[in-house]
This record gives C-alpha cells, structure tokens and sequence, in this order.
C-alpha cells in the first residue's frame, strides 16, 4: 500500500489540514492496472473530523478493490469556503497523481459522512464554480466529481430538520439568511451534480432523516441518478455499524445497518 500525507494549505486552512492516501500497490500478480479512487471526509459537525469515520473507511473500501483517500479538512475556526476549497484542491492532487497511483481518474467519488457528507455533497453542488478553479489554478473539468456517497449527511438549513451546530461551525461570522440559503444544499442541487449513492437511518436524532429526502427529491427533480437506503434502526454517527468503530460515546453497533457498505460496494462497481 502506497500511504502517504500530503499538507493541504488553501486561504483559511488549519496547519492540521492534510490529505493521506490509501493506494494498491502495482503488482506483477495482478493483472489489474488502474482502479477508481474514493476520496473521504469524515463526519464531525465541523468541528473536528472522525477518527471513526477515516482509516477504518478507508481500508474498507480497499477491499472493494479501490483506492481511498482521507481529507482531514480544517473545521472551526476556519470558515466556509475553506474547507470546500480543500476538497477541490484534494481532487486535484489525486488526479495529477493518476499515473504515478494506478487511479482511473474519471471513476473518482467524493464520499462523506455527517457534516463531512455536507462537505461532500457541496463538492457535488459547487465543484464547477469559478472560485474552485481559481482557488486551486486547475481547469474546472479537472475538478469535476464522478460519484457522491453520502452517509447520514447534513443537508439543509431549513431550522425543522438542520444540524444548527453544523452550519455554526461552518459559517462562523459569515452567518446570515443569505449564506444558510446558499449552504442549504438541496435547494443548489441540479444536473451538475454526479450519480450520488445516500444511507441514513429512521431513527436519526441528531441528523433528521428528511436531510436525506430532500437531497433525493431535488436530484430526482434534477434528473441525477440516485441510490438510497433509509434503515429503520441506529442512532446517528454508525460509520461501518460495527465493533471495530464503535463510539465511546453511544453504542453505533447495528447490525440492521452493516449491509450499507456491501451495497456500497455494488455501487461502486457500477460507476
């Protein structure tokens, strides 16, 4: 496995701000010679970012045949847009790496949890804004997401069904009426964003249930093709819904669950 950190500085970020990759090695034994690549950003209300939601991600999806990558992104103090440019700026180096890791690089999915599944999803929504391409001085189409997976995410600013503290984070002093409208995602969806694959779960407490279903709503308005799995069972923040990412702060094992990332994988092969 090719693992390595590489530092992520756009205006704004953290001095922790890092990408580190998780990449087959090339082998003689094998006769496959480029794979896709998912590219992760863990959940943490913008905060922080998930040791649950990362490494043991990361060498899940390996075993799918895949290569992963893990964006610690800067969260607050840090404001939007710097951790989206972060994103941009992450996709970028995988794709000027392509050769050198063996990755496909129009088979690069943008994958999210919680807050970081917002991240992902504004990814999916804004990669082709201009300010992405100046801020990281590559092309827009070099930027351009071809796969969304989004668990649990944080979606709308709509104060029924939001994850205030998120979108707190986020902002910070940016807060206003104007900037929740933009950073409410499904209200920005549209035929820019890529073939998206979603997983939340009934009984979600802290993330509704509904950021989800308005997300699927406005890309099927969109026309953008999507697969969604609603579980009856599991409170919020499952990762993988098993005892190796298990919390110490609630109980996240849910066998209910554990299937998301089989069907995942399905998906995945289909891109």
């Amino acid at each position: 496995m090719t693992h390595e950190t590489i530092a992520i500085r756009e205006k704004g970020s953290l001095d922790y701000a890092r990408l580190t990759t998780y990449i087959w090695e090339d082998s003689p034994e094998i006769p496959v010679k480029s794979r896709p690549i998912v590219l992760i950003c863990p959940g943490g209300g913008y905060e922080m970012t998930s040791d649950r939601e990362a490494e043991a991600i990361a060498l899940r999806i390996m075993t799918c045949g895949i290569h992963a990558a893990v964006l610690r992104y800067s969260c607050a103090p840090a404001e939007y847009p710097t951790a989206l440019c972060e994103t941009a700026r992450a996709v970028a180096i995988l794709r000027e790496h392509a050769a050198k890791w063996h990755i496909q690089p129009d088979k690069l999915s943008v994958m999210g949890f919680s807050a970081g599944g917002h991240l992902a999803a504004s990814y999916g929504v804004f990669w082709n804004d201009p300010e992405l391409s100046a801020s990281t001085g590559v092309e827009t189409e070099t930027l351009r997401p071809n796969g969304l997976i989004l668990c649990y995410p944080v979606i709308t600013a709509d104060e029924r069904f939001w994850h205030r503290d998120s979108f707190k984070n986020l902002l910070g002093s940016q807060w206003s009426p104007e900037m929740l409208e933009k950073v409410s995602l499904e209200k920005q969806a549209g035929p820019q964003v890529p073939r998206t694959f979603l997983w939340h779960t009934y009984e979600d407490g802290l993330v509704p249930v509904e950021n989800s279903l308005l997300f699927v709503s406005a890309l099927r308005r969109a026309g953008v093709p999507v697969e969604f799995h609603l579980f009856e069972k599991g409170v919020h923040g499952l990762s993988l819904a098993r005892p190796h990412t298990d919390s110490v702060w609630s109980p996240t094992v849910q066998k209910e669950c554990e299937p998301w990332a089989d069907l995942l994988e399905t998906w995945l092969g289909n891109l």
